[in-house]
This record gives structure tokens, C-alpha cells and sequence, in this order.
């Protein structure tokens, strides 16, 4: 009896032996996300082509002597916010520009199939490496910093 058993459990470890698993897995959301940064990218990029232009046009004249003045900083989701010493017309002129932003932040986001603050905060990296010398900006943290 004794042999018998060692016979059958040999034979259940040698066929055990046998079998092979093969496990195979692709990772497509890096692919995705990229595209669509890309896209997103692009479509900012044409929107407020202006920020960057050597002659913008009015409305980013504004925003560029707003944040020149340091009356004006950019917030962690690419908004204008008024600082110490901005007058009335200079909160108006923030209203006004916030309202246009929000307005292409909705249409980017909309034809990318994307949240308005995917698209905000996609923005804001852009807007922070560009801005000039002693801008205000604040962190992702809700930090204020000069740069």
C-alpha cells in the first residue's frame, strides 16, 4: 500500500510538471492619455495663440499688462485673480478676460471629451513657464509665488 501511494503522488507531481500558463497584457491608456494631451495641447495652443503673439491682440494686451503690472496673478486653474493694488477697471478687465477663458477652457474641453479643469490645469504648466519675471502665479498647493 505504501508503494502505491509514492506511484500516485510521483505521478501527480510529474504531471503537474506539465503545465504551462502564459499571461499576456498591453497597456493602451498611456497611448490614449498622450493623444489626447496632445490634442488638448494643440487646441490651447490655437486658442490663445495671442498670450504669445509679439503683437497680441486686445484682449491679451490686457491680460499681459495686467500680469505685467503684478496687478493681476494666474491661479492654479489658468484664471486671472486680482492683487494688492489692481483698481476697478483692472477687476473689470479680470471679470471680463475670466469669462472669455472659461468660455474657450469649455470649448477645448467639450471637443476633447475632457473635464474644464483637466483642460484648466493642462493650461496653467504652460502659462507658468512662459510667465515673465516677478508674475504671480500660485502652486497647485494654493501657494502664491513670484516668479
Amino acid at each position: 500500500m505504501m508503494k502505491a501511494t509514492t506511484v500516485t503522488i510521483a505521478a501527480a507531481l510529474l504531471a503537474g510538471g506539465c503545465f504551462q500558463i502564459k499571461t499576456e497584457s498591453e497597456i493602451k491608456p498611456i497611448h490614449i492619455t498622450m493623444d489626447v494631451n496632445l490634442k488638448m495641447d494643440k487646441d490651447l495652443d490655437s486658442a490663445f495663440a495671442g498670450e504669445t503673439a509679439k503683437n497680441p491682440e486686445r484682449d491679451f494686451k490686457v491680460i499681459r499688462d495686467l500680469l505685467a503690472r503684478k496687478v493681476a496673478g494666474v491661479t492654479n486653474l489658468a484664471m486671472l485673480e486680482a492683487r494688492s493694488g489692481a483698481t476697478d477697471d483692472d477687476k473689470i478687465a479680470i471679470a471680463d478676460a475670466n469669462t472669455r477663458r472659461l468660455k474657450r477652457f469649455s470649448e477645448i474641453a467639450k471637443k476633447n471629451g475632457t473635464s474644464i479643469e483637466a483642460v484648466q490645469r493642462r493650461h496653467v504648466v504652460k502659462m507658468r513657464e512662459r510667465a515673465s519675471a516677478g508674475a504671480w502665479y500660485q502652486e497647485d498647493s494654493g501657494t502664491w509665488r513670484q516668479r
